[in-house]
């Protein structure tokens, strides 16, 4: 046996960078990073790549690392990131521009910190089915402040559904989430009291 073989071909050989994407749960994450790529297709993509702190889905427990990954080629994948960008920075429209967006995503090849890092957040995940009788997961963000906020028992939220049967016209929206009622988002007087995403 040629070790010296062995070795080259584990020295050149290409790092695997597979991702494991959010499951329907609840999540408390930091979040690590936030991008701007292109697929293997060449097509527009944005990714939020982050730490699970705190979990109520076995799969994806402490330390796991998830992406939540959004089309910015579908119909639905612009507004999606904008809402994103409101609902965890606390911002309204007008203040979700261009520039904004520039500091948090950071674009292939950029090097610089997404303005993001760091920041926690709790992550509701829940799959909707499509017309075409497809299922994807969608995600509801909301900053989390230890300071303001209570800390969600996970152990007490129960899992969403497999797949909702409700049929969604478009998979890539984030308008109009209804996040799992058991957890809700809380609020800066504290508490876990339902909510909803506008």
């Amino acid at each position: 046996m040629d070790k010296d073989y062995f070795l080259n071909l584990i020295a050149n050989a290409p790092i695997q960078n597979s991702s494991r994407y959010f499951e329907p749960g609840t999540y408390l994450v930091e979040i690590d990073h936030a991008k701007l790529f292109m697929n293997r297709k060449r097509q527009p993509r944005a990714a939020v790549d982050c730490t699970i702190i705190d979990s109520n889905n076995p799969n994806l427990t402490k330390m796991t690392s998830v992406s939540w990954v959004v089309s910015l080629d579908s119909d639905s994948g612009p507004s999606t990131i904008r809402t994103f960008i409101c609902d965890l920075l606390s911002c309204n429209e007008s203040e979700a521009n261009g520039d904004l967006t520039n500091r948090v995503f950071v674009a292939e090849g950029e090097d610089r910190k997404s303005l993001i890092v760091g920041i926690k957040a709790v992550v509701s995940a829940y799959e909707k089915a499509t017309k075409s009788g497809g299922v994807f997961t969608r995600c509801n963000w909301k900053r989390f402040d230890a300071d303001k906020m209570e800390m969600p028992n996970f152990s007490e939220i129960p899992l969403p559904a497999s797949a909702s049967s409700q049929v969604s016209d478009d998979a890539g929206s984030a308008s109009n989430i209804t996040p799992n009622d058991s957890w809700g988002g809380g609020s800066a007087a504290g508490g876990w009291g339902n909510s909803q995403s506008n």
